[in-house]
C-alpha cells in the first residue's frame, strides 16, 4: 500500500506541483492526523496493561459487573492490532512526509519536529522487533514514550 502511495506521488508530482499549496497541504495534513489517531490506538495497549496489573482491579466490581473481564477483552483486542495498526501509521507517516519535503523544505519547527519524530520512530521499530524477539531491555516503551511526547509537539504546533 505504501509502496503504492510513493509511486502515485512521484508519478503525479506535476500535478501536486500544479495544485494551490494551501490545498496541497491540507492534503498531507489529513494524512498526518490519520496517523495520528492510529498510534493513539497504538499507544492504548500500555494504559490496559498498566490497568490490568494493578492489583486494584483484580477485585473492582460493579454491582455483579467484573471490571477486570472487559480489560482482558481491550487486552487482547489492543495486542492483536497493535503491530498492524503501528506499521499502517508508519506508512501513512512516510506518504506525510513525503509530500511535505518534496515541495519544498523549510528549515523551520515543524519540519524539524517532524524529522525527529520520524527518526524516532525508526529506532522505535527496530526495537519493537526486538521486542517480538524479547531483547529490547524496555527500549520499546521508552522510545515509545519519546516518539509520543515528540510527535504531539509536532502535530500541536504545526
Amino acid at each position: 500500500m505504501i509502496i503504492t502511495g510513493i509511486i502515485v506521488i512521484f508519478l503525479n508530482h506535476q500535478q501536486l506541483f500544479t495544485q494551490d499549496f494551501r490545498h496541497y497541504k491540507g492534503i498531507f495534513k489529513q494524512l498526518g492526523s490519520i496517523s495520528r489517531i492510529g498510534y493513539f490506538s497504538v499507544l492504548s495497549i500500555y494504559p490496559i496493561y498498566l490497568l490490568l496489573k494493578s492489583k486494584k482491579i483484580k477485585n473492582l466490581h460493579l454491582g455483579d459487573f467484573q471490571v477486570k473481564t472487559p480489560l482482558q477483552f481491550l487486552a487482547k483486542l489492543a495486542r492483536k492490532w497493535h503491530v498492524p495498526v503501528a506499521l499502517i501509521s508508519t506508512g501513512i507517516v512516510a506518504l506525510h512526509g513525503l509530500l511535505a519535503i518534496i515541495r519544498g523544505f523549510k528549515f523551520n519547527f515543524t519540519y524539524l519536529s517532524g524529522i525527529a519524530s520520524t527518526v524516532i520512530l525508526l529506532f522505535l521499530i527496530l526495537m519493537g522487533l526486538k521486542r517480538f524477539k524479547r531483547a529490547d531491555h524496555q527500549w520499546h516503551f521508552k522510545l515509545a514514550i519519546g516518539f509520543l511526547i515528540l510527535f504531539m509537539i509536532h502535530a500541536t504546533f504545526a
